[in-house]
């Protein structure tokens, strides 16, 4: 069985709707990645700190360790 040969004429997505996916696509590269406070490394963009995922661990981690002091001083 032969394929059917594509020509010019019949496309598959409506020309609108690629040049709507480009800008769109372009807008996301143009929002600067924000830094993080502590080391100036890139954030999360769904983050709600400014803290990259190490300073974030890290301050979770002195969390824990305090409550751990605290509660052995008790």
């Amino acid at each position: 069985m032969r394929r059917k040969r594509f020509t010019g004429s019949q496309e598959t997505v409506p020309k609108e709707l690629l040049d709507h996916a480009r800008r769109s696509l372009e807008t996301d590269k143009l929002k600067k990645a924000t830094k993080c406070v502590v080391c100036g490394a890139e954030t999360s963009p769904t983050s709600t700190e400014s803290l990259c995922w190490v300073c974030r661990r890290l301050k979770i981690s002195a969390w824990r360790e305090i409550e751990q002091q605290l509660a052995a001083q008790e």
